[in-house]
């Protein structure tokens, strides 16, 4: 294995695009698994799960952009259980104005504080790695680490190819 004769400097630079491809795909995956399980799991309270009426009582979130996440208060009933959560109101409302009153939801009848909303927002879609940021953000680093592996592959079969100054 070259590592063994690779110098200090390569073992750092080895070190650091792996941190940052762990790091990246760690993001990648973390953000995009996450996505793909809330929306599986969305599906499957559509299916699966018990109708419900849901009434909205509050919004909160900025007016502006960059002014935090939009989001509406869900109170439900459920087998003389009060419950609630919020969730985004992207596609109930423009946020700008007061939310409908009524919604429905349906609820996981094992897990009642588990539900998907008719906007098909669950009870876990505010969930920080929900947000398309961490994409890019993951993104960025696994492909600088990837590269750096590359280039430094690259240079080892170039040296081995070459014949050395020092003979």
């Amino acid at each position: 294995m070259w590592l063994a004769d690779a110098t200090e400097d390569e073992r750092k630079l080895l070190r650091t695009a792996m941190i940052l491809l762990l790091i990246g795909l760690g993001l990648l995956g973390s953000s995009l698994g996450y996505r793909w399980w809330d929306s599986s799991e969305a599906d499957r309270l559509r299916v699966e799960g018990v109708q419900v009426p849901a009434t909205l009582t509050d919004r909160e979130g900025g007016d502006a952009r960059g002014s935090g996440v939009d989001r509406i208060e869900v109170y439900y009933m459920y087998e003389g259980e009060q419950h609630h959560d919020w969730i985004p109101c992207a596609k109930l409302a423009a946020c700008s104005s007061p939310p409908p009153q009524a919604l429905t939801i349906w609820v996981d009848p094992n897990d009642p504080e588990h539900f998907v909303a008719e906007n098909g927002r669950t009870d876990g879609s505010l969930f920080f790695l929900m947000s398309w940021y961490f994409v890019p953000i993951g993104a960025i680093p696994a492909i600088a680490g990837g590269l750096i592996l590359r280039s430094m592959r690259i240079d080892r079969k170039n040296a081995k190819k070459s014949p050395s100054a020092d003979n």
